[in-house]
């Protein structure tokens, strides 16, 4: 696992050819890709459980960028002991400010749902976006809000499909994608 700075993570985007927003940020919708929208579960029991589920929504990858892009909306629900203590055993000891990019390789799996668990709880908006070793980029991304709603995304609409079927089965809420 590697911490990247803002600067480092918008380098890293763009050589993989993923839209940004006016804010130099990863674009939550894109036009290339089909879109799922579904709100937090109720219960935080459920948590580990969904972020298992989000990275095999990224599936297949060699590595993935996890960028906390909005931090402080819900400062009483952020555990930033237990984030920086996670982050220290990876023997980074910047804070979240200077480097908000986590580069993760495949077999980091229990990494990547332990970060973005912890995100979950705290409200944080992160992005992930997946990276392939041979050519194809920007297949999928995932979106989380703190507004507690999700959005995964893919280029092929049969994969959107399956995922909102396996998240009804889930008795997950699904929302409206938001137009123009």
């Amino acid at each position: 696992m590697r911490f990247l700075s803002d600067a480092e993570s918008r380098q890293w985007v763009a050589e993989r050819q993923v839209s940004i927003d006016d804010r130099g940020r990863p674009a939550a919708y894109s036009a290339n890709h089909h879109h799922l929208q579904f709100q937090l579960p109720a219960s935080i029991g459920q948590f580990t459980a969904l972020c298992r589920f989000l990275g095999s929504c990224l599936e297949p990858r060699a590595s993935c960028l996890l960028w906390i892009t909005e931090w402080g909306v819900w400062p009483s629900a952020e555990n930033w002991h237990l984030y920086y203590r996670l982050r220290e055993s990876h023997g980074d000891r910047r804070l979240l400010n200077e480097a908000p990019g986590h580069l993760l390789l495949i077999y980091e799996e229990a990494e990547l749902v332990s970060f973005v668990e912890i995100g979950l709880l705290a409200g944080w908006d992160i992005h992930l976006i997946p990276h392939l070793t041979y050519g194809d980029t920007d297949t999928a991304r995932v979106f989380i809000s703190h507004d507690g709603w999700i959005i995964l995304s893919h280029r092929e609409e049969s994969t959107v499909a399956t995922w909102r079927t396996e998240l009804q089965q889930r008795k997950y809420r699904l929302l409206s994608i938001p137009t123009g």
